[in-house]
């Protein structure tokens, strides 16, 4: 079981584990910290949904239906005002749970970064081979090798989208590569206004290649680089034989 097949399952109920979702849970430090995230996602929403019913509601919405036009409003005017508290209530205990699922793309990969800290810290360059085998695990194809000195390389999720997640050792500081196949993002850079971090978003070969660091000034060798390897020469890449 790899880590969004895990997520995937966890997903409809995190309170229930298959035997071999415990089991790589256990050896996942990403996937563990994720689990402890959905316990506590959903006792924030059972905690936010525990709204008391005032006293007499139900006897005072059969009175109004009873009355005027006017009392008809007044009523639709308090049911809708116990719905918006409601609405308010659970937004608030959902909080920054929500802020991770519907932020931006560079916002999830960031955060992903958080989860795996251990994949800045190899220098030593992985074997083509490795390489182009996460690929082919995603189901892609390198057009040309990789570009050199991938010091990690891993198929993660990120949040509902699948990814080759890969490290490239730079003298300013690790450059962190991201290819999402299936999914277009549209070309964007982006500052963290918290932690600096700088990411670029590129659409390329029927997915988005993103790079995420520090310093960018390697951005635009790299996103060259990485072009050659998913589109190959030009002429390949508009397909001219």
């Amino acid at each position: 079981m790899n880590c969004l097949d895990y997520r995937r399952e966890l997903a409809p109920d995190p309170r229930r584990e298959s035997a071999e979702m415990q089991e790589h849970r256990r050896g996942c430090a990403g996937c563990s910290a994720h689990h402890a995230r959905a316990l506590g996602f959903e006792l924030a929403l059972k905690r936010a949904l525990a709204v008391p019913v005032p006293d007499g509601l139900a006897e005072r919405i059969l009175l109004a239906q009873t009355t005027s036009e006017r009392a008809d409003r007044g009523r639709r005017r308090r049911l809708g005002f116990f719905a918006a508290a409601a609405v308010l209530l659970v937004a608030l205990g959902l909080g920054v749970h929500q802020l991770q699922i519907f932020s931006p793309l560079a916002q999830q990969l960031i955060v992903h970064l958080q989860h795996e800290p251990a994949a800045l810290v190899t220098h030593t360059p992985l074997p083509v081979a490795d390489v182009e085998r996460r690929f082919s695990q995603r189901g892609v194809r390198l057009a040309a090798p990789p570009p050199a000195g991938i010091s990690y390389a891993q198929t993660c999720p990120v949040g509902l989208l699948g990814s080759v997640h890969m490290v490239m050792p730079e003298r300013e500081g690790p450059v962190t590569v991201f290819f999402l196949p299936g999914h277009t993002e549209p070309r964007s850079d982006y500052v963290d206004g918290d932690g600096g971090m700088r990411v670029r978003a590129i659409p390329m070969a029927a997915g988005t290649l993103a790079l995420v660091a520090a310093e960018a000034r390697h951005f635009d060798t790299l996103e060259a680089g990485w072009r050659r390897s998913l589109e190959g020469s030009p002429a390949t890449a508009a397909g001219v034989p």
